[in-house]
């Protein structure tokens, strides 16, 4: 089976901090995306992608908090 390429992609991943979403997001770097993770919390270790402590529950916050701060993601 042939690697994914997300090479020059952008992509945000909820769920991040732990678990399948961090997994997820790990596979997208490894395929070369640059990702964002947005979790409620993160344990404070350092992460190979960009990290956001959000709500992504809360439409209107998240809405207001990354509207003009990334690239609309690929994925």
């Amino acid at each position: 089976m042939a690697a994914l390429d997300f090479r020059g992609q952008t992509v945000w991943v909820t769920g991040a901090g732990k678990g399948i979403g961090y997994a997820t997001a790990l596979a997208f770097v490894e395929a070369g995306a640059n990702v964002t993770g947005f979790d409620l919390a993160f344990d404070g270790e350092s992460y190979p992608f960009a990290t956001e402590t959000l709500d992504v529950a809360d439409a209107t916050r998240y809405a207001r908090h990354v509207a003009g701060c990334w690239r609309t993601p690929s994925v």
